[in-house]
């Protein structure tokens, strides 16, 4: 007669006694042998609750007992039931030991289990997925050289930690395709390891330049190789990438997990703009292997470059590092795949001037000095690689969205030296003549409050402005873009409105440099000169930096103003002997 003892008690007390060899030997005492049976489903959340994070290091005794006590378990369990409970375990885990220790059994049931296998096998996954999502991203400001230290950094450590678990659980189940080919099997298999490549692996640092194939390059590097195993052509994603990045919203409403018979890449919790940005990123990245003939050659340049970009755009909406950096380096490899001087046509696509304003934010806004530099090299770099009719359409819409002087000031010298780069052409092309040359000029030389402009504020802008009308004059003496044309335009609706502005301005910044220096005769605290400088009131700085403030925008006024005496004398010399010029 078995002995009335609360058993999942008992082998609890025995563990947290050390009693290791007493508690595993419990299930074989003949008093308690069905009573174990009947109670398995209790100790496998009891057992595994004994695990923290450092139980294998200060107490190997007690994990190694604790796994074999999940052994002698799943012998005494129905596989079905046993998945149930261990899948629950997952979501109720409250570490990465408790994790690691469930996944062997886990693995171990899956391969015993005989109806429903493929179902059971995407609950675990989903599990698994659902715990690693949760994961805290990386939080660093770093960049440069001290990017070498993100691997060091804790919630870096602890993505690699797991992520370095899952091919010895996932991939009996790969080899099990090989010999026994179920394509929902794999399309399950495989819409989880495109999972694992959008949260929290994104955020990752894995650019080999900087972290010399580390362990988080290894994770990536192995998850790429199984996709690719698994399903040859990755490029038949660009179908679903296309869809979430169009309707995203729409298709997280219409795609439940819960629908029976749902194509697993339809799931958009798995296969979303995230993880397929993820997958693209490092297949075209070159930062990783993959096997050969991983990429078909047989679809359109146009149609994966214009694909391929919506990830790019998707990935330098993020602010934090590591999708900035993908999305960087996905952007250069793409570029690379198209000729020069790509004929205008390809702009139909929209995402071409998505991509110039997302470039252009990322190098204006980027809190990282180094992601700024590679954006702005990237804008001028797609720009480029259109003919002089696309050069313009992506130059007249970045003047347009970019609300920033200095972008504008450099979008400008893009079509100045398109222009001069045209001038060697036999013919020069229309999109630089006569109206549109016209309509192009009017958009540069602009002046938003007319004389009382911000000319602080839009000194770059102008300053650029100025030296394409100047090239303009000396270059074109035949007139052949027609600038000859445009001189009364550009002197009654721009050069004069600058000269009136420029001398309010300086005459303000003048009178406010002349309080400063009256204020050495007064004490600090009783200072109260205030500067207005692109609409931000400096009240509250030192004086000595306001000085420094008010000369620069004096040195600003005078460049803007020799460049303005440089173009009026050109003009005028045209004007008074047109054969000279």
């Amino acid at each position: 007669m078995e002995q009335s003892i609360d058993i999942v008690e008992h082998i609890s007390k025995l563990l947290d006694a050390g009693k290791y060899k007493e508690s595993i030997n419990v299930s074989s005492e003949q008093n308690y042998e069905g009573t174990f049976k009947d109670n398995c489903w209790d100790l496998i959340s009891v057992v595994i609750g004994k695990i923290q994070d450092e139980t294998i290091v200060i107490k190997p005794s007690l994990y190694g007992a604790c796994e074999e006590l999940l052994t002698i378990i799943i012998q005494k369990v129905l596989p079905e039931e046993g998945l149930l409970e261990f899948i629950e375990q997952i979501e109720l885990a409250k570490n990465d030991a408790q994790l690691s220790i469930i996944l062997t059994p886990l693995q171990q049931l899956l391969h015993k289990v005989t109806t429903k296998k493929e179902r059971f096998l995407e609950w675990c996954f989903n599990s698994i997925f659902t715990y690693i999502k949760n994961i805290p991203t990386p939080e660093y400001q770093l960049d440069a050289k001290e990017r070498l230290l993100l691997d060091s950094e804790p919630n870096v450590r602890r993505i690699i930690k797991v992520y370095a678990m899952l091919p010895s659980f996932y991939s009996t189940f790969k080899s099990e395709l090989s010999t026994q080919p179920n394509v929902r099997t794999k399309q399950i298999m495989n819409a989880f390891l495109i999972s694992l490549l959008g949260k929290p692996l994104i955020f990752v640092d894995m650019d080999p330049e900087s972290s010399a194939k580390s362990e988080a390059w290894e994770c990536c590097n192995i998850i790429m190789q199984d996709i690719c195993i698994l399903e040859n052509n990755i490029l038949k994603f660009l179908d679903y990438l296309e869809i979430c990045y169009k309707a995203k919203q729409k298709s997280k409403s219409k795609n439940e997990d819960n629908e029976e018979g749902m194509c697993p890449y339809d799931h958009r919790d798995k296969l979303n703009i995230t993880t397929l940005s993820g997958l693209y990123y490092a297949a075209f990245s070159g930062h990783f292997i993959l096997p050969e003939n991983s990429i078909p050659y047989v679809y359109s340049t146009e149609y994966v470059v214009n694909t391929l970009l919506l990830s790019v755009v998707h990935l330098l909406d993020f602010t934090e590092y590591g999708p900035l950096s993908k999305g960087l380096v996905l952007c250069e490899a793409i570029l690379k795949r198209l000729a020069g001087n790509v004929s205008h046509t390809l702009l139909a696509s929209t995402i071409h001037f998505d991509l110039c304003k997302t470039l252009s934010n990322v190098a204006i806004y980027s809190t990282y000095q180094s992601i700024r530099k590679n954006a702005l090299n990237l804008l001028g770099c797609h720009i480029n690689k259109y003919d002089y009719k696309g050069r313009c359409m992506l130059i007249k819409y970045l003047i347009g969205v970019a609300n920033h002087s200095g972008m504008i000031g450099y979008a400008i010298t893009l079509y100045k030296n398109s222009i001069d780069e045209a001038f060697k052409d036999p013919v020069l092309p229309e999109c630089f003549t006569g109206t549109h040359l016209l309509h192009m000029i009017k958009r540069i030389c602009f002046l938003p409050y007319g004389e009382e402009s911000d000319l602080v504020e839009l000194a770059d802008q102008i300053i650029s402005s100025l030296n394409l009308l100047r090239y303009l004059v000396l270059k074109d003496t035949k007139n052949v873009t027609g600038i000859q044309d445009c001189f009364s335009t550009i002197q009654s609706d721009y050069l004069n409105k600058l000269r009136t502005g420029l001398n309010m301005s300086k005459a303000h910044y003048e009178v406010k440099l002349k309080d400063i220096e009256e204020e050495k005769n007064l004490l600090e605290d009783s200072a109260n000169v205030t500067i207005n400088v692109g609409g931000n009131m400096l009240d509250k700085i030192p004086t000595e930096n306001k000085k420094e403030i008010i000369h620069s925008a004096l040195n600003a006024f005078h460049l803007i103003e020799g460049l303005i005496a440089r173009l009026s004398e050109c003009i005028n010399t045209y004007k008074q002997n047109p054969d000279l010029m």
